[in-house]
């Protein structure tokens, strides 16, 4: 059953029937794997999204997939335009598994189909190749319709106007208008006594206009504050000039009828103005923290290999040896770790340390094996000095276990 929360916050799927399904494939050392190994795996994978996932849980990892294959912004354009639906949802999932370190193909993959009852290959095996056809094919198909509609287009002489020209058109035909009927009034026109201003917030309400529409409307106000200021101060000979009908006070009369009108506008604005929420700092996915961190996969000496290091971005403990120096790293953290670069990040540094292990060959399968709590006592029984830990991981270190 599939559920609403599909990634967790690191942007790994939350395999909540883990029991059953297992988790996500990782794809680390998979050049190095049996061909029976690999090809189980990727037919897992196919399994594990079906189970768990949509097209659209997986269209993101399709325009990842395509801005590390270098495809143009208007490329990317295209295939978002068509959505979801227009790829298949085979290509999304082996999209995010190459995304995630899944081999496009391999030497000894055509000579697996051939052992395989059933299975047969015309061409050699290319994930890589397969999704690029389908996403070049929808391409050219954009490419084609957006032909035919400039020729449509053409032919019946439709014009497309913006959505902003569609607001300013509205703004003209409602609000503009009314204020120009008000300027023309008789009382406007050529009343010496006091004037009445429109109520802006009422027509603005009625006739739903945004708060980005309301710049027409100031420039049209401030227009007319500025040349009547201009006449009451002489500071413009032909403001003065346009006013001379009218009495200084009636000058002042319909400023303050223009400056209540604008203060209406600066009303209407706070009021309306959506409220934009902080903005999340966004996680990087596990896969990109881990991009660049530089660990040791393996160590025939002490027999150990390092787990995925996909699984370190979240953790609450990481355990890590060193395999030059014996040196066991114990990081604890209150909240998730996080990795950048390659150095662990967000670890506690009152609760984490390091230590010299005398006897690997005794602790290391403790370590790897017993329950936090057990392998806890075993630490704390060790005679060795303990020391603070820096966070960097390096070429001789072993990422031993995460919690």
């Amino acid at each position: 059953m599939k559920k609403n929360r599909i990634f967790d916050r690191y942007g790994r799927i939350a395999a909540v029937d883990h029991k059953y399904t297992g988790e996500e494939p990782s794809w680390d050392g998979c050049q190095s794997w049996t061909i029976e190994k690999f090809m189980n795996e990727r037919s897992r994978m196919f399994n594990f999204y079906n189970y768990y996932c949509s097209s659209k849980d997986l269209f993101d990892d399709l325009i990842n997939w395509m801005v590390s294959n270098k495809y143009t912004k208007d490329q990317i354009k295209a295939i978002k335009s068509g959505g979801e639906r227009c790829v298949s949802f085979t290509a999304m999932k082996l999209a995010r598994a190459m995304n995630n370190g899944m081999l496009p193909t391999r030497e000894d993959v055509m000579e697996y189909i051939k052992t395989k009852p059933g299975l047969s290959a015309d061409e050699p095996h290319n994930d890589d190749v397969y999704v690029k056809d389908e996403v070049d094919s929808v391409i050219r198909q954009n490419i084609v319709n957006k032909k035919s509609q400039a020729s449509l287009n053409s032919d019946d002489g439709v014009k497309m106007i913006s959505p902003l020209e569609r607001l300013s058109n509205k703004v003209n035909e409602t609000i503009i208008s009314e204020l120009e009927v008000m300027i023309d009034d008789n009382d406007w026109a050529e009343s010496q006594t006091k004037v009445e201003s429109i109520n802006l917030v009422q027509l603005l309400k009625a006739n739903s206009i945004p708060v980005k529409g309301l710049k027409e409307i100031y420039n049209w106000l401030q227009k007319y504050e500025t040349s009547l200021q201009n006449a009451i101060d002489k500071e413009n000979e032909f403001d003065v000039e346009g006013w001379a009908f009218l009495s200084k006070p009636a000058i002042r009369n319909r400023l303050k009828a223009i400056k209540d009108m604008i203060l209406q506008l600066d009303k209407y604005s706070a009021t309306n103005k959506k409220v934009r929420k902080p903005r999340n700092k966004k996680v990087k996915s596990a896969a990109l923290q881990v991009k660049k961190l530089n660990y040791k996969e393996s160590d025939d000496t002490y027999g150990v290999q390092s787990v995925s290091p996909l699984n370190v971005p979240g953790s609450r403990m990481i355990l890590t040896f060193n395999t030059k120096n014996r040196r066991l790293g114990v990081y604890v953290a209150d909240n998730p770790i996080s990795v950048k670069g390659t150095t662990l990040k967000e670890w506690n540094e009152d609760k984490s340390f390091s230590l010299t292990i005398r006897k690997p060959d005794d602790i290391i399968p403790i370590l790897l094996k017993k329950t936090e709590k057990q392998f806890t006592k075993v630490i704390d029984g060790l005679k060795t000095k303990r020391g603070i830990v820096n966070g960097r991981i390096n070429k001789d270190t072993i990422l031993l276990r995460t919690l």
